[in-house]
């Protein structure tokens, strides 16, 4: 089945634990999540029995319920007092922590479905959606709700640096929302001239560069920077809608590390930067 430009045989489904919520309020969820069901998405929540901890669910406390509270403290905090769930606090009092969300009762369902949204994709890393290439109108989950929460993941807290070269706005935009749910302080270049006059002033953990640009090609580009001092021994992976073997021949003789070809899915290009960025592999957060 195809789905808004990817391809699924069937949507993700996520299990939702409910801990002191009321029998009329489940209900409210259940008719919410199973009305979303049936929109033909890339998520399903769906309410489950199952207590146990587990990263890829989620878990919604009554905040206003003391007892609530304390059984998902006795169940799900860790010894470092940190939650090892993703939790929604639902009620009017708000518990800040790591993996702590907040929303009202009785549930709205907007708030709800933005809320495990954003877990989703911030807390399990599920962006089915995100490919290098697409058109920004193609996902299900807006651009700008992606933007938002890259924007909020680390903040100032980076692992890494990373330069994106490209002449297409939408697909800067895209790689920037990828690196900087990994981490990344990220740096944009419209064309190879831009790139290579930020390269001769900084250092960057990675660079990512786009072939057929306007003035100087990514070829080109990629020489010129495997010459300079400051960025010789920087990754750099090539990003092409060309896929034949000459072209990545002559992509390799251009001194990059890695040729792929666009609509590149949001897996394998976190998969191919954690490749070349160590710190991800041993880093979790």
């Amino acid at each position: 089945m195809i789905i808004k430009g990817y391809v699924m045989s069937k949507a993700h489904e996520f299990g939702v634990y409910l801990i002191g919520i009321s029998d009329s309020d489940k209900h409210s969820l259940q008719r919410m999540l199973r009305l979303r069901g049936n929109t033909g998405i890339a998520r399903n929540y769906v309410i489950t029995e199952d207590s146990s901890a587990d990263p890829n669910k989620i878990y919604v406390v009554n905040s206003d319920s003391d007892e609530s509270i304390s059984y998902w403290c006795k169940r799900f905090l860790g010894s470092d007092k940190l939650p090892k769930v993703a939790t929604v606090f639902a009620g009017k009092r708000r518990i800040k922590a790591d993996k702590v969300y907040h929303v009202t009762l009785p549930f709205v369902a907007p708030q709800v479905l933005s809320v495990f949204d954003t877990i989703t994709v911030k807390e399990m890393n599920f962006i089915p959606e995100l490919t290098i290439g697409a058109a920004a109108d193609e996902m299900d989950l807006s651009q700008t709700f992606l933007e938002e929460i890259a924007e909020s993941k680390f903040a100032s807290d980076f692992r890494f640096t990373a330069m994106v070269v490209d002449d297409s706005q939408p697909v800067r935009k895209q790689l920037e929302i990828e690196l900087k749910l990994l981490g990344a302080k990220v740096e944009l270049a419209e064309n190879g001239e831009q790139a290579l006059a930020l390269s001769r002033d900084r250092c960057y953990d990675i660079i990512f560069l786009d072939v057929v640009m306007p003035g100087m090609d990514g070829y080109k580009v990629c020489k010129v920077l495997k010459k300079d001092f400051n960025s010789k021994n920087t990754p750099v992976v090539m990003l092409t809608g060309k896929s034949s073997p000459f072209d990545k021949v002559k992509g390799t003789l251009s001194g990059c590390d890695t040729y792929l070809t666009k609509p590149l899915q949001h897996e394998e290009f976190q998969s191919i930067t954690k490749k070349y960025i160590p710190q991800l592999a041993v880093v979790s957060r």
